[in-house]
């Protein structure tokens, strides 16, 4: 679970009224010298260079991060570093060493998100990419601000964006999502396309993790467009369906 340095804020500092997460390293050193108990995990700091992060691991100690083990990369992270770090990868994370923070404790995830408040902040406005797709290709999703933002942006870009304009896009699709009368007209289509996948599952077994993404991408598209892509059932896995034909044959 990847934060970035604003959503990180909550876990790290005291907040407002009594609610207090995560203390700062130097506030558990200090409650430790005192006798109290510390609850929580303890942040651990992972060398970072401008402009590379923690991406060279001859520096950082960090494993070796490709597209192709980033599943194995989040594990070894934990493994190395514990469940609370604090590491850069440029392009994610926040200023010239892209800081950003893991958080793998999912009971501490759940404090950080409840300690959001109206407009959190996420990885999501991070997408410059899609954002300039969107503005150049006249996105409905995209509106001119009245004033620049303090960031010094001239355009709301909707769900991949934060603030009024974030919180208004999620609550009208979530009223849709969740509302029972509309649930009753997409949820059969999810059922079918899960049941779809689930019944090749085995034959994805080499890789689970990229057999989900494809199912989970095609109930999303059930849901959003209407139509199943049956991505399970393309090319990673025809090979394994030739040879077990050739068998059964």
């Amino acid at each position: 679970m990847m934060l970035s340095r604003s959503t990180a804020k909550a876990a790290i500092g005291h907040g407002g009224g009594k609610s207090r997460l995560i203390p700062a390293t130097s506030t558990i050193h200090r409650l430790k010298s005192s006798g109290c108990p510390v609850t929580g995990p303890i942040l651990k700091k992972v060398p970072t260079l401008p402009f590379v992060g923690s991406m060279i691991p001859q520096h950082s100690g960090v494993p070796v991060f490709t597209r192709q083990r980033q599943y194995k990369f989040n594990s070894e992270m934990r493994q190395k570093f514990g469940e609370f770090i604090h590491f850069g990868i440029p392009g994610f994370g926040v200023g010239l060493y892209g800081h950003m923070y893991t958080i793998f404790d999912p009971n501490e995830m759940a404090k950080v998100v409840r300690s959001e408040g109206a407009y959190p902040s996420g990885v999501v406005e991070k997408l410059w990419q899609w954002r300039r797709a969107m503005l150049e290709s006249g996105s409905v999703l995209v509106s001119k601000k009245d004033s620049s933002s303090s960031d010094g942006g001239s355009h709301d870009y909707g769900l991949f964006d934060k603030g009024e304009g974030w919180k208004r896009h999620r609550t009208f699709l979530q009223t849709g999502m969740l509302d029972p009368v509309a649930a009753r007209g997409f949820l059969p289509g999810i059922v079918l396309a899960a049941e779809s996948a689930s019944s090749v599952a085995p034959l994805h077994s080499h890789n689970v993790n990229e057999y989900m993404n494809y199912t989970a991408f095609d109930m999303f598209c059930s849901f959003m467009f209407g139509k199943r892509l049956s991505l399970w059932s393309g090319y990673p896995l025809l090979p394994k369906m030739l040879v077990l034909s050739r068998q059964r044959g």
